[in-house]
């Protein structure tokens, strides 16, 4: 151990003996920790890669994306400047926190990552709204980054009632077609994941038997978390639409089918029932 925080130990007032017993307990953490991600990447590995090539490949799409509206003249793509900016924006920031996801299920961690998801679905609700409304509501939406308002750029969309209050995020998604049972349920999974609800206490995504980490779950947020980044993806495509790219997305939606179907037949396969 290192002599700084060995002395930080005693100045506590841990005694040899314990400061010891404490790095025998570490050392047993680590081992369990290098045996499960072996077992794990043994069984997930294959899927795991399905999502780095999906990553990859809209990645890709996205790059021409840029390329293509980068070499666009100023009149070319002023009209749609501001959609683009938003969408652009959010695509990257969904793209991060799919990273951040992969990297929880890779660790076993089906619940964070399920809990994260819930941000990345907000995100493809945001965007398909400012896609559907507007360069005005996009530049609102812009602007507001340097204030505190939180949806109220949404009033500029002309689709509330002028006296009201305040916007939510609520209001936003029953105006987008992302407003359907199939994300409403997985949404609501996703909150009570979040927050410190009974559901997500004693119904845990990943750990129906009380461990900390598991293959168990694992697909929900992989499979969607691919189904959003591609959507969010497709979506900032969409605004100044590149023949390359959008052949690029095309390419993606093929390989997300192959995601799914890999992450759901592995969970059958070790757990002997359906995802």
């Amino acid at each position: 151990m290192n002599e700084k925080l060995s002395q930080s130990f005693r100045t506590a007032g841990f005694t040899e003996r314990e400061v010891n017993s404490l790095m025998t307990y570490i050392a047993k953490m680590r081992a369990e920790e290098k045996t499960f991600q072996k077992e794990f990447s043994d069984n997930w590995g294959t899927a795991f890669v399905a999502s780095e090539c999906l990553y990859a490949v809209i990645s890709q799409a996205v790059e021409l994306c840029e390329k293509y509206v980068d070499d666009l003249s100023g009149d070319e793509k002023d009209e749609k400047i501001n959609t683009y900016t938003a969408l652009s924006t959010l695509q990257k920031r969904a793209s991060q926190e799919y990273l951040e996801i992969l990297t929880l299920i890779k660790n076993g961690f089906s619940d964070g990552a399920f809990a994260r998801w819930r941000s990345m679905h907000e995100l493809s609700v945001i965007s398909s709204f400012i896609l559907k409304y507007g360069e005005t509501v996009a530049e609102q939406f812009i602007a507001a980054s340097d204030s505190q308002d939180r949806y109220d750029w949404a009033m500029a969309s002309g689709a509330f009632r002028e006296n009201k209050r305040h916007v939510t995020f609520g209001d936003i998604l029953k105006l987008t077609d992302m407003n359907d049972e199939v994300w409403k349920d997985n949404y609501t999974v996703a909150n009570q994941t979040v927050h410190a609800s009974p559901q997500g206490t004693f119904g845990r995504l990943g750990s129906p038997d009380g461990q900390s980490r598991s293959g168990y779950g694992i697909a929900a947020p992989a499979i969607q978390s691919a189904n959003t980044l591609a959507l969010v993806s497709s979506m900032l495509v969409s605004v100044l639409p590149d023949e390359k790219a959008v052949e690029k997305m095309s390419l993606s939606a093929k390989m997300l089918e192959e995601l799914i179907e890999i992450y759901y037949s592995t969970h059958e396969k070790l757990f002997g029932e359906e995802e």
